[in-house]
């Protein structure tokens, strides 16, 4: 019990000595933490939003009106024995009318004014893999009974695509931040010590193993660095449950993820901050005992 108090007491001792780089260290791993957690947040959502997408309509085939129905019935018919082909929907007019009354039920002047005549029927195109719409694009053209062809999977991909970006952009300014706190740490440590590097050779002299001579730096690197992880892992969490009431979650994403992934993404980075904290501790005092 004497052991642990003096352990947790020199801790606090330790890190009076030098509030500012304390400080400086818990922001820097703060920072750090939260770009680490809101951008493997942020890549779930699109990566869920992405597979909704992806089981949803790839190929959206209008039709041309002056064709008969019996030619979109051929259409249809040719479609749905494609390979490439899960399934084929087809909306006539009526049904496209319905839906631009759906979406756009919040500007009611807009659909007093649309002509409902000039909506055309099309097919709706689920693909087994949503990156062969090309195929279908390609074997659509110069088809009379199609008057405009437009695809999701361009756009799911360039969304991927960018998402992919953003998290390597992340990731390495993570890294960088990261790594600022790892100098942080090394470097309140070695100041701490030369300024107890006495008190540590009458230590080292009476006995004391470099194990007990080092847990009060360990427990304040790791201190610190769950600090600064726990604090961004709650501004995480609060940012994920404001996003999900926002407009974007209202209109274009779903700000869905699991709770076990963001139970496991706070355990991963507690873990990873204890490590990150043992290590930064092991060289920044390794000099001291050595001497």
């Amino acid at each position: 019990m004497n052991k642990l108090s003096y352990v947790i007491k020199n801790t606090f001792i330790n890190m009076r000595r030098n509030p500012l780089l304390v400080v400086a260290t818990v922001l820097a791993v703060l920072v750090s933490s939260f770009l680490v957690f809101t951008t493997l947040s942020g890549r779930a959502v699109v990566e869920n939003n992405t597979s909704r997408w992806q089981n949803g309509v790839h190929v959206v085939i209008f039709l041309d009106d002056r064709v008969t129905t019996t030619a979109h019935k051929q259409l249809q018919e040719s479609l749905e024995s494609y390979p490439e082909v899960r399934m084929v929907d087809y909306f006539s007019k009526d049904e496209a009318a319905e839906e631009f009354k759906i979406l756009f039920k919040d500007q009611p002047e807009l659909v007093q004014e649309v002509d409902f005549d000039i909506l055309p029927s099309s097919l709706r195109v689920n693909l087994n893999n949503p990156s062969d719409y090309t195929l279908i694009i390609e074997r659509m053209e110069g088809n009379p009974a199609v008057k405009e062809i437009r695809a999701s999977g361009e756009a799911i991909e360039r969304l991927l695509s960018l998402t992919n970006t953003l998290v390597l952009a992340a990731t390495v300014f993570a890294i960088l931040i990261a790594f600022a706190a790892f100098i942080l740490i090394i470097n309140t440590l070695r100041l701490t010590a030369f300024a107890k590097r006495k008190e540590i050779k009458v230590m080292k002299l009476i006995g004391a193993s470099s194990t007990y001579i080092r847990l009060p730096f360990m427990f304040e690197a790791i201190f610190e660095s769950l600090l600064g992880t726990s604090i961004a892992v709650g501004l995480g969490w609060g940012f994920i449950q404001y996003s999900k009431d926002s407009v974007v979650a209202e209109s274009i994403f779903d700000i869905t993820i699991s709770d076990t992934y963001l139970i496991n993404l706070t355990l991963g980075l507690i873990l990873t901050s204890i490590i990150f904290g043992f290590f930064a501790s092991y060289v920044g005092i390794r000099k001291a005992l050595n001497e």
